[in-house]
C-alpha cells in the first residue's frame, strides 16, 4: 500500500509540473509575440542585475533570490515621446521562521518601466493600495494634501519637492487618475516604474504603456518649461 500510495502521490506531482511548464510556455509564447508586436527584444532567461540596475525603486529590492525573466526592452513611442522601455516579470522569495519552521515564499508580479523625457525629475510616489507599504519604504517623504478632498482619499502622494508634485498634479491630471485604472507609479532616477502586486496578461502590459503615454500626455506645460529651467533642482 505504501508503495501503491508513494506511486499514486508522484504521479499527482508529475501531472502538477506538467501543467505548470505548459502555463509557462504559453506565457514565454505570449509574452515573445507581444515583444514583436511592440518591435522589442525579448529574453525569456532570468537576468540577476535587473535589481541592481533598478536599485533606486524599492519594488526591485524586496526578499531575496531576485530575478527578472520575461523581459521585454527597446525604444518605442509613449504617447508624444520615442521612450526606452524595459518591461516583464520579476520574482523574489521572502523568507520567515527558523530551522524547522523556517518558510519561503516567492512573490510574483509585473513591471513596465518608462524612461523619463524629461531631465531631473524630482522623486514622486503615487498609489491608491497600500502595495509598496507592504513590501518596505520607499524613500521616505510624507503624503501630500491636495484641494481635492476626494482625490486625497483616493491617493497617497509623496515626492522628494512637494512643488512639483503639485505642480504637476493640477485638476487635468486629477480628472485623468480619477477615472483610470491606476496602477502604482514610481518616478526616480530618471525613469518611471508602473507596478501593483499582480503578474499580467499581456492586454494588460499594454494598457499600462497606454496609461504611461497618456500620463506623461498630461503633464502641464509650465511644469515641463520649470524643469528646462531648473525650477525643481532645490529643495522646496
Amino acid at each position: 500500500m505504501e508503495i501503491i500510495f508513494g506511486i499514486v502521490v508522484l504521479g499527482l506531482v508529475c501531472v502538477v509540473a506538467y501543467f505548470a511548464y505548459q502555463q509557462r510556455q504559453k506565457r514565454i509564447a505570449a509574452m515573445a509575440a507581444l515583444a514583436s508586436q511592440l518591435g522589442l527584444q525579448f529574453s525569456e532567461g532570468q537576468d540577476h542585475g535587473h535589481d541592481d540596475r533598478f536599485a533606486q525603486f524599492a519594488i526591485f529590492r524586496s526578499g531575496t533570490r531576485r530575478i527578472a525573466y520575461n523581459t521585454m526592452s527597446g525604444s518605442i513611442a509613449i504617447g508624444p515621446f520615442t521612450q526606452s522601455v524595459v518591461l516583464g516579470d520579476f520574482k523574489y522569495t521572502v523568507e520567515s521562521g527558523s530551522g524547522k519552521n523556517r518558510r519561503r515564499v516567492t512573490k510574483r508580479f509585473s513591471y513596465v518601466l518608462v524612461s523619463m523625457p524629461h531631465s531631473d525629475v524630482p522623486e514622486l510616489l503615487l498609489r491608491g493600495e497600500n502595495f509598496f507599504d507592504r513590501i518596505g519604504n520607499f524613500f521616505g517623504f510624507d503624503d501630500i494634501d491636495f484641494e481635492s478632498s476626494e482625490f486625497s482619499r483616493r491617493f497617497h502622494v509623496s515626492s522628494s519637492h512637494k512643488r512639483f508634485a503639485w505642480d504637476l498634479i493640477d485638476p487635468r491630471m486629477m480628472d485623468f487618475l480619477m477615472t483610470e485604472d491606476s496602477p502604482v507609479v514610481d518616478m526616480e532616477g530618471g525613469w518611471m516604474c508602473l507596478a501593483d502586486a499582480r503578474v499580467w496578461s499581456t492586454e494588460t502590459f499594454s494598457e499600462r504603456l497606454d496609461f504611461a503615454g497618456r500620463f506623461l500626455d498630461h503633464w502641464p506645460d509650465h511644469v515641463v518649461r520649470g524643469l528646462n529651467e531648473g525650477r525643481y533642482k532645490e529643495s522646496d
